[in-house]
């Protein structure tokens, strides 16, 4: 690997670093302070700011690293304009569109809450990740997350005491990215500002029109993910949603592992296969190896020590998880694979439109399958859903590449 290789995944993996001091240091504490019920209501709430998120994300958090890495350093600021006002607009429309839509929950619309999670919204649109990622610089958004995120757990254990403060909680979650956000606009300011400029109307058009399939796709992927969450509160209340989204918070801060090395490897083989593609594909071959083969481990251990894991991060009162843990420790070997071949293959590849068609057939097997599993097996049901989605979404794309050419394994 290269030195700005190697320098790009390790900023990457102090990235996850800071989020796992928010997982694995205030999670046991708000689960206990909490409960499962009060704690299933920012699960609730959160996933409903995630459907914003996931609109103005728009796919640019994979589009985005793609098209500036391939960039010349004089079409920078272009691609950079571009994709920054695609979504501030996007961000308008959201606001306009989804504030009357959440008067559909009724009874269980719980304002306060609903804006304490707000914040992760508006860090998504100005916290520009993907940008760095490109140009494969992460060294300062990962100090000034890890900053934000570190007055948040600070915060937190200071201030969050009872179930009453349960929106304070779901505010100090969401703010993080919003904070790191500003600061590193204000530094992108100050260090390039020849990046700002004003794009024309045409641009940002362009921009959303191509980066139409990859928002299919992710808005696939998030209806057998932040759809379920969604689903499991509504049709079985905060308290069983509190259980499943305890265990995987578990199973992401695990797949999380792998994710400063796909992240960082992203850039990396979308300007290699610019290059030379058989190039990129033995890249591909020895980077499945390597997460493949790490993933399994953790799958292994995870199931074997299931209740180890949850009596030491979540207490004695959430032991109904132990099952729920056990079913769904295959997803972190499952995504680390379907990452490979999807995000990392395909889309550096430029497959988009078979990339979003794999993930549209899978959300469609999700609510297939999904809806009644829930009625009938509530959390139990989501789990066992989430594991048959994702091994049908990882064994698609394995043949689907075969079928052109690309064995990665």
């Amino acid at each position: 690997m290269t030195n700005r290789l190697k320098e790009n995944i390790l900023s990457l993996f102090t990235l996850k670093g800071a989020e796992y001091i928010v997982s694995f240091i205030t999670l046991p504490y708000l689960l206990r302070v909490l409960g499962p019920a009060s704690y299933g209501k920012i699960l609730f709430f959160e996933s409903i700011v995630a459907y914003g998120v996931l609109f103005t994300d728009y796919g640019f958090n994979l589009t985005g690293p793609r098209d500036v890495a391939k960039a010349d350093e004089k079409d920078l600021p272009k691609e950079f304009s571009a994709i920054f006002a695609s979504k501030l607009l996007l961000l308008c429309v959201a606001l306009i569109v989804g504030a009357p839509l959440t008067l559909l929950l009724g009874e269980r619309l719980d304002t306060t809450l609903l804006i304490a999670a707000s914040p992760a919204l508006f860090g998504a649109v100005l916290f520009p990740i993907w940008y760095f990622q490109g140009i494969q610089q992460m060294r300062f958004i990962t100090i000034f997350n890890l900053a934000a995120r570190t007055i948040s757990v600070i915060l937190i254990f200071a201030l969050v005491n009872t179930e009453e403060d349960t929106a304070l909680a779901t505010l100090l979650l969401a703010s993080p990215p919003l904070i790191a956000g500003i600061f590193s606009l204000i530094m992108l300011f100050i260090k390039s500002p020849q990046i700002f400029k004003i794009p024309s109307l045409k641009e940002v058009v362009n921009k959303i029109k191509a980066g139409f399939e990859i928002f299919l796709s992710t808005v696939s992927i998030n209806l057998y993910t932040t759809t379920n969450n969604f689903l499991l509160g509504f049709i079985a209340g905060n308290a069983a949603l509190g259980l499943y989204g305890a265990a995987y918070k578990i199973i992401q801060a695990i797949k999380g592992v792998m994710g400063p090395i796909s992240n960082g490897i992203f850039p990396h083989i979308s300007a290699l296969s610019k290059q030379s593609r058989p190039e990129a594909i033995a890249f591909l071959k020895k980077a499945t190896k390597i997460l493949g083969g790490a993933s399994l481990v953790l799958f292994i251990l995870t199931f074997i020590f299931a209740d180890i894991i949850v009596s030491i991060i979540m207490g004695e009162g959430y032991m109904e998880s132990v099952e729920l843990l056990r079913i769904i420790s295959p997803l972190p070997f499952l995504i680390a694979l379907s990452n490979i071949f999807g995000i990392q293959t395909m889309v550096a590849f430029q497959f988009e439109k078979l990339f979003s068609r794999i993930l549209m057939a899978s959300a469609a097997v999700n609510f297939i399958i999904g809806i009644p599993l829930i009625y009938q097996f509530s959390s139990v049901g989501l789990a066992i859903t989430t594991v048959i989605v994702e091994t049908f979404v990882t064994v698609t794309m394995y043949v689907a590449l075969r079928k052109r050419g690309i064995r990665l394994i």
